[in-house]
């Protein structure tokens, strides 16, 4: 990306590439998921799981971030440090199997409902599991060995979604999630074991000495990560107090699906960017220069899948939901502004913990939870249209104080210059798929609806960002061509 050593700048086209690669077929092995077990689990079934997901991201949080981040950020880790980190790591992921295995007792009571304690049970393995094979992800991540994590993470999903469609059909209702992350902890870790090591085995080793140095970073980090993830979990534990579990699933399943189209592209981007900004983070204009234009690829790469998602939602939720999800195409399309501007924030936690400034991005999202908690409390108490509309709005009023916050002073973004990234992108989608929408309009099927909208506005959109953003195109090239050399032009 612009302005950096020409290895820096390969090896980060390198692994944004393999990245791509993860994270596009991730996203298709997801997709295909969605797609059948819509078609067998019911309403309800997907509320429970809906309830499950929600309560485990917090352990999978504090699990993926803290040490990790900081053994990321720490350039120089000796050979006793890294057997401390591991062990640390483990012990830690056996305890919060533990807390969960605790918790769900109590957690089963609050929502009233007894399939909660098995289910939440039967899940605190995963964590131990997972924990065994994170730092040799962590190790690869650091240092840009995107190519080999890409195949692990597609064998991981396949197989994860090849048990989530065999206990389904098995009758295994909200249990098929369960099975499912299992079963992809286990291939993630095995193979991490194997392939991701570099015949590095940890020793019996632990030293809270050689811990003490990573320990103040990665509390800021998992603080931080707690109440981010609070943020993106809040709308579905609070709804789940108001409403049915079918009422629940039919507002989790698009909520799920925005959510699973932002798994698909931001990590092709935010990946890279923790590393890479990491290693040069001493650097201001260098630091602003990958940052810039991380925001445009991530604007560029984001815009026509969520204003598509808005556009298109109705076509889309018959295509890939089945019958009993009909209605709910119009809390997609307001769910789209919430992926979209989510999206654009999703640079901020690596722009921040790249430069080590992890104590940021706690006040950040305590800020952002105190703007989007009002929002979910009195959305979620009229149903889930109200909720998806508040929590838009929410989300939207974020965009300045982002700005204010976290670009301008860590990045020297200018407010036009942010404007510009945020805005420009949209614009392009939507007057790429006006004569699109307008030509699906005129056929039946939805299936044909969508096939039309996408050979129509994939040139338009590629044809506009060559007459006005070119970087994109540029990048875009790269990746796909790695052997073009282009001009790297900031945003």
């Amino acid at each position: 990306m612009s302005n950096n050593p020409p290895n820096l700048k390969e090896q980060a086209y390198s692994a944004v590439r393999w990245t791509a690669v993860s994270a596009a077929t991730g996203a298709l092995v997801q997709l295909l998921q969605v797609v059948m077990l819509t078609r067998i689990l019911t309403p309800a079934d997907y509320g429970i799981m809906a309830i499950v997901a929600a309560v485990l991201t917090f352990p999978w949080v504090l699990n993926g971030t803290g040490l990790n981040s900081a053994f990321i950020h720490r350039r120089d880790v000796t050979e006793g440090e890294r057997s401390s980190l591991f062990w640390a790591g483990v012990l830690f992921a056996l305890f919060l199997g533990a807390v969960v295995l605790a918790l769900a007792p109590l957690i089963a009571w609050l929502y009233g409902d007894a399939r909660l304690l098995p289910l939440l049970a039967l899940s605190s393995a995963t964590f131990l599991v997972s924990g065994v094979g994170a730092q040799f992800r962590m190790n690869a991540e650091k240092h840009l060995r995107f190519k080999p994590m890409a195949v692990i993470e597609t064998l991981a999903a396949a197989a994860s979604m090849a048990v989530a469609v065999l206990a389904a059909l098995n009758g295994a209702g909200p249990y098929t999630l369960v099975w499912s992350s299992l079963t992809g902890a286990v291939v993630n870790s095995g193979l991490a074991w194997r392939y991701l090591s570099a015949d590095w085995t940890p020793r019996w080793h632990l030293s809270w000495a050689e811990l003490k140095p990573y320990v103040h970073f990665g509390l800021a980090a998992v603080s931080s990560a707690l109440i981010s993830n609070l943020n993106r979990s809040l709308d579905v534990m609070m709804l789940g107090k108001f409403v049915a579990p079918a009422d629940l699933g039919l507002y989790s399943v698009p909520r799920n699906f925005m959510n699973q189209m932002q798994t698909f592209v931001n990590p092709i981007l935010s990946r890279v960017g923790f590393p890479l900004i990491a290693s040069v983070q001493a650097e201001r204009a260098r630091v602003r220069a990958i940052t810039l234009s991380t925001l445009n690829l991530v604007g560029a790469l984001n815009a026509p899948v969520y204003v598509g998602m808005a556009l298109f939602a109705d076509p889309l939720v018959r295509v890939l939901f089945g019958g009993e999800w009909h209605g709910t195409g119009h809390l997609l399309a307001i769910l789209a502004v919430v992926g979209y501007v989510r999206a654009m924030f999703s640079p901020i936690r690596d722009l921040i913990l790249g430069v080590g400034q992890a104590g940021r991005e706690l006040r950040w999202n305590l800020g952002i939870l105190a703007v989007v908690l009002p929002a979910i409390v009195v959305g979620a108490q009229f149903g889930p249209q109200w909720l998806a509309l508040l929590l838009a709005a929410a989300t939207l009023g974020l965009l300045v104080p982002a700005w204010m916050a976290i670009y301008h002073p860590l990045a020297d973004i200018a407010a036009g210059e942010f404007a510009m990234l945020v805005l420009r992108p949209v614009g392009l989608a939507a007057l790429s798929m006006v004569p699109a929408l307008l030509l699906a309009q005129q056929v039946g099927p939805p299936l044909l609806q969508l096939l039309v909208g996408a050979v129509v506005t994939t040139p338009l959109y590629l044809l506009l960002n060559l007459l006005a953003n070119r970087f994109f195109v540029d990048a875009l090239l790269r990746l796909l061509l790695p052997r073009r050399a282009t001009a790297d032009t900031p945003a």
